[in-house]
């Protein structure tokens, strides 16, 4: 994606680059391109927010590039991270709810290059039948990630958990390192930084992964991980 500006700009390829885009799919290149050139093409630092909680929903959120979270603050004030999102992906919930507000926030866990559409304009290309059946697919899909993260989360034991979540971080972004930090991984599985940080170390004893930096780590024996989360 090519940004002209650090917060703004124009994208003069994202018409075309949109359709490897599951979300575009079966979408012809001339509706594609009249629709993203009509959104925001954001370029947004680490740490930044996409939207914040309790706001309108107004755009569907195309990632091109990065990682973002979608997280909220429980009753204590402890943050709970629902999900994750790399480039190809996109934030689009609330796209068929009239008036509809964020649940949650979106927070850029790296520098990320994003295409904001108005949903008004992505609902018109919705016409096209081709189009409203690839969405259906993407919504299958989704469903089919949602079940994946309640099945995580249905485990017993933390090192279980941590497993699992590791398991789905390279199936889903594939990487030969997981850069996830300690506290995001324990807002993930509802457990606590520091019984993250002990199963962790005992994970690393064991020789089943290993710390390349600060909230990142590689699998070193993907078998033996998996195991652990059966």
């Amino acid at each position: 994606m090519k940004i002209l500006d650090s917060d703004r700009g124009t994208c003069q390829n994202c018409g075309k680059c949109s359709g490897d885009m599951s979300i575009f799919a079966g979408a012809p290149e001339e509706k594609r391109k009249r629709v993203t050139d009509q959104g925001k093409h954001l370029h947004k630092r680490k740490g930044s927010y996409l939207f914040r909680a309790g706001e309108p929903v107004r755009d569907i959120w195309i990632i091109r590039s990065g990682k973002v979270k979608l997280c909220f603050s429980d009753s204590e004030g402890r943050e709970m991270i629902i999900g994750m999102f790399s480039g190809g992906e996109a934030i689009w919930e609330g796209l068929f709810l009239n008036g509809s507000l964020y649940p949650y926030s979106a927070v850029c866990l790296t520098t990320v290059n994003v295409c904001a559409i108005p949903v008004s304009d992505f609902q018109t290309m919705l016409q096209d039948t081709s189009v409203a059946w690839s969405i259906i697919t993407v919504l299958s899909r989704k469903l089919h990630d949602a079940n994946e993260r309640n099945m995580i989360l249905a485990a017993k034991e933390p090192a279980a958990r941590i497993a699992k979540l590791l398991i789905y971080e390279i199936e889903h972004f594939p990487s030969s390192e997981i850069d996830l930090r300690l506290e995001d991984i324990a807002a993930s599985l509802n457990l606590r930084p520091e019984t993250v940080s002990r199963k962790l170390r005992e994970m690393e004893k064991a020789g089943l992964i290993e710390r390349t930096g600060k909230g990142k780590l590689k699998i070193v024996d993907q078998e033996a991980v998996a195991r652990l989360g059966e």
